[in-house]
């Protein structure tokens, strides 16, 4: 168990050192570059925010929610 632990701090700090060396020239001063790193941080440890999209076909009078999926490309 303790091996195991010793494992899992190992792995946690080496994608934390990874990010860390992505963003090597980004500005810590900058919130938006800070919000950046943490959010790449949380995508490599599997916890990143799907995106969904809310619709209501009719109005309002049901709403339906679905995963939004960006596949590139021109968005205007």
């Amino acid at each position: 168990m303790l091996e195991e632990l010793k494992e899992f701090r190992n792995k946690v700090k080496k994608i934390i050192l990874d990010v860390l060396e992505q963003y090597k020239d980004a500005n810590l001063h900058s919130e938006s570059a800070r919000e950046t790193i943490a959010k790449e941080m949380m995508k490599e440890f599997g916890m990143d925010e799907p995106k969904y999209i809310y619709e209501s076909p009719d109005g309002g009078e049901t709403i339906r929610k679905r995963k939004f999926e960006y596949k590139g490309g021109h968005l205007g």
